[in-house]
């Protein structure tokens, strides 16, 4: 087996740890070792050998937070398969349009909301062409055209598959700029590689506690793997609570977490409404936006100086450059600035800005982040024409525009790609505006980001509607309430009688924000 394989680190990492606590579900209080881990991933494993699942073939994922989660991504990853991990928050419409674009030949899934999409899918590939896997234990009804796998029913052992570097270990799906999810292929190697990096630059120790509270898949999935892979005993929460996590800290005594900025906002908010002893917490991890100024300040008084941030990606495994524990204290104690640049390149990660025609900017000047590293994916599932656009000669090309100042800190100071980043969650404009635009009051709409002080970004929609039709905003908002991720719905409506356009007839997004961004140094948040 190949050691630098994602399937081999992790492993042969989990092996060592046997009788030590590896998973609990706060919500059950279930906790398991790492040997029954691996007993139950290498159970999960057989039975999907049994099945006819081989080394790449796809394999969905779909249920929420739990130990359940964590056993069967494992276990697809045992029997030397390509995960392809689904976010149960998802709507029905992103679920349906990934399992078609990935072609699953089995699903796994524990959500009830899913399961006509899900029973869908196998009636359109065919029975004979898709299994999928009902998880008990979950209150969800299935019909009968479901399998089931019963982890206490030992069939005895077969011969687990050796994946090779080149072998995709995952697929991980994030959303198109026009509005349909894109298929990130990581190989073997190049997970292998995100996992070792971040064991070797972010080192944990058998007795760390670190509790989970956001969906377990892309970034709090990476990380999640090295606090396993690192023997650490994983909390993992179902769904985000101010009072339980502060309460699981304290009594608990966790010691890592990882979250986003909203989730920190409202930690503190609770921690002002009732005191916890939160003395055991040695790293606060978050990631997808930065931290307010000013909320930094309260958090420090209540944490203490133990924050890190991570700017990264899907593309790119998650991250990119971080901002230390100790840059955090710095901007504490001396400017503040420093919290709005997103770090130094991470280990084994070298950027490049670069102009329209792809040469290196000028210093301090802004250009286009293109990343070199070995944990960088392979390229879009099914999309040669994005996978040659952004995949360039070695270099992965972001999409964002950033700009590197003297102390050689990132700053991400637009987005090229239209893109917003809500309270973590990325929301492509233009899928929010075909949900408003179906409405049959709207003539049309644009979606832009709005600053926010804990959203980071809002959505927010400026909509003209249609000669003679009146509508309240909380209409429109119920409606899209309806169609889509809770995430993507606008917090904030504004009706028009136009929108302003480019001399090329599109809308002017940029006249748009105007108002709501002046005065800052960055048209993100």
């Amino acid at each position: 087996m190949d050691t630098l394989t994602f399937q081999a680190f992790l492993f042969n990492s989990i092996n060592k740890f046997d009788y030590q606590p590896a998973l609990t579900c706060v919500d059950t209080d279930e906790t398991i070792t790492y040997k029954e881990l691996r007993a139950n991933a290498e159970e999960v494993a057989s039975q999907l050998i049994r099945l006819g699942v081989q080394i790449g073939r796809h394999v969905a994922v779909l249920i929420p937070n739990s130990i359940e989660n964590v056993v069967y991504n494992l276990g697809v990853s045992r029997c030397g398969a390509t995960v392809v991990p689904l976010n149960d928050k998802l709507g029905v419409r992103e679920i349906e349009f990934i399992l078609r674009d990935a072609e699953p030949e089995v699903v796994i899934m524990a959500t009830q909301k899913h399961v006509e999409s899900v029973l869908n899918y196998q009636k359109e590939a065919g029975k004979n062409n898709v299994t999928v896997i009902g998880l008990p234990g979950f209150g969800v009804e299935y019909p009968e055209e479901f399998y089931s796998i019963d982890l206490d029913d030992k069939k005895g052992s077969v011969a687990f598959p050796v994946a090779s570097l080149e072998d995709l270990a995952i697929i991980s799906y994030t959303g198109g700029t026009t509005g349909t999810p894109k298929g990130v292929m990581h190989s073997q190697q190049g997970f292998g590689s995100s996992l070792m990096a971040s064991c070797m630059e972010y080192p944990y120790d058998d007795q760390e506690k670190v509790l989970f509270c956001t969906p377990i898949i892309h970034a709090a999935g990476v990380l999640l793997q090295r606090s396993l892979a690192s023997g650490c005993h994983v909390y993992i929460m179902k769904a985000f609570h101010p009072e339980v996590f502060m309460q699981i800290v304290q009594t608990e005594r966790i010691t890592s977490t990882f979250v986003v900025p909203t989730i920190i906002y409202r930690l503190i908010d609770e921690a002002k409404k009732k005191s916890y002893d939160v003395s055991s917490l040695r790293n606060i991890n978050y990631g997808s936006s930065p931290i307010s100024s000013e909320r930094l300040k309260e958090a420090f008084e209540i944490f203490g100086p133990i924050f890190r941030q991570q700017y990264g990606m899907t593309e790119c495994s998650i991250v990119i450059a971080r901002l230390t524990k100790s840059d955090h204290l710095f901007a504490y104690e001396n400017n503040l600035e420093v919290l709005k640049s997103c770090g130094k390149p991470c280990m084994l990660t070298q950027i490049r800005l670069v102009d329209a025609n792809g040469r290196d900017v000028e210093p301090l000047q802004p250009g286009e982040i293109a990343v070199k590293t070995p944990s960088v994916s392979v390229g879009y599932y099914k999309r040669p024409d994005l996978t040659a656009e952004a995949y360039r000669d070695g270099w992965f090309f972001t999409g964002d525009i950033g700009k590197l100042d003297e102390q050689g800190y990132l700053h991400i100071v637009e987005r090229k790609k239209d893109l917003i980043i809500s309270g973590g969650f990325n929301v492509y404009p233009a899928e929010v505006e075909r949900i408003v635009n179906q409405h049959p009051k709207v003539a049309m709409s644009a979606c832009i980001g709005i600053p926010h002080n804990d959203w980071g970004e809002a959505v927010c929609i400026f909509a003209v509607l249609r000669k003679g039709e009146t509508c309240k905003k909380e209409e429109l908002i119920e409606y899209c309430k309806e169609r889509t991720s809770i995430y993507m719905v606008p917090k904030e409506v504004f009706f028009e009688t136009s929108l302003p356009l480019t001399m090329v007839g599109k809308i002017d997004k940029k006249e748009l924000r105007k108002p709501f961004w002046e005065g800052t140094a960055r048209l993100v948040n």
